[in-house]
């Protein structure tokens, strides 16, 4: 099993409704299947805030271990068996919609 630490911060705290949590993943798991298992616990506005055309959203930011998710695989992102993973998701505002 892998264990993930997951930290929520911005707007996004206010769709889960907490800070952090702690989850456990199958061995192989990824940061898609991280998101899936949050999406599968707090509905589908958080699917909506953090994925775009089924890739992580250009307004959302997405830290593993540190590291920007989209410069180290994106959703495909492996989150390591038996070492403190910890992801941060952070959503400062919505996409700016404009005319």
């Amino acid at each position: 099993m892998v264990e993930v630490k997951v930290t929520f911060v911005g707007l996004i705290q206010r769709v889960v409704g907490r800070r952090e949590e702690a989850i456990r993943l199958p061995q192989e798991a990824t940061l898609e299947s991280l998101i899936g298992e949050l999406v599968s616990r707090y509905g589908r506005e958080l699917e909506e805030r953090l994925l775009e055309n089924g890739e992580l959203a250009a307004h959302a930011t997405v830290l593993v271990n540190g590291q920007n998710a989209l410069n180290c695989g994106g959703l495909k992102t492996r989150l390591d068996e038996g070492s403190p993973n910890q992801v941060e998701i952070v959503l400062l505002g919505p996409p700016l919609m404009g005319g």
